[in-house]
């Protein structure tokens, strides 16, 4: 009683999982919910990077990708690094760049990392030219939607200010499954003043092979 609605936020991982919350809030709050932000984590993250990303040297226009678009992407990028699908499959590359990209290791280090592993030099090749092709054509992936928020959030006192002036409250959801870098995300939009509720059960935790702790 007596709260903004416009200044809860409430978030969670999946489409399905926001869905089903912002139909309880209707359920409880009627039309006095009208205000409160229930989404996804990366649905957060576009409306704050498509904000603040030029910060960054990136359009507000940035391209979203999606699984299908990265497969795309490596298709291409397995004929121009003649590196044959059977050996090193589409899922255990994205798998490679993603653990890459949110271990903050670079293409460069990537490269270095791998030595002269054959295979290993062959994904650290791909995630160079992957990470290429993203940054000429403005595309970013899931990762990068919560790894620049990050570093927007974490570089711009005047940015973090407002969006930590924006929520008063905070409510995430099957926190079980949260990662270090949704972690970060969510500690970078807290103020002393703010009030976090999380809402997790480990024994549901399903996310542990991509570093939810």
């Amino acid at each position: 009683i007596g709260v903004d609605p416009r200044s809860i936020l409430a978030i969670t991982f999946t489409n399905k999982a926001a869905n089903e919350m912002r139909l309880r809030v209707e359920k409880i709050l009627g039309s006095s919910h009208s205000g409160v932000l229930v989404c996804t984590i990366h649905s957060l993250c576009v409306r704050i990077l498509r904000q603040h990303i030029r910060v960054l040297n990136y359009p507000a226009s940035f391209v979203i990708m999606d699984e299908e678009d990265q497969r795309a992407l490596l298709k291409r990028l397995y004929k121009q690094e003649e590196v044959d699908a059977k050996a090193i499959s589409y899922h255990s590359a994205l798998n490679y760049i993603s653990v890459r990209k949110n271990s903050q290791i670079s293409p460069e280090m990537a490269l270095e990392e791998a030595g002269s592993l054959y295979g290993e030099r062959k994904k650290a090749l791909l995630y160079q030219a992957y990470v290429a092709y993203q940054e000429e054509h403005y595309m970013l992936d899931f990762d990068d939607l919560i790894m620049n928020t990050n570093q927007i959030l974490a570089e711009h006192e005047d940015i973090r200010q407002y969006w930590q002036r924006r929520f008063q409250y905070i409510h995430v959801d099957e926190f079980q499954d949260v990662d270090a870098q949704n972690y970060t995300l969510v500690k970078w939009l807290t103020s002393p003043e703010t009030i976090v509720c999380v809402v997790g059960d480990p024994d549901q935790t399903i996310y542990s092979f991509r570093g939810a702790n």
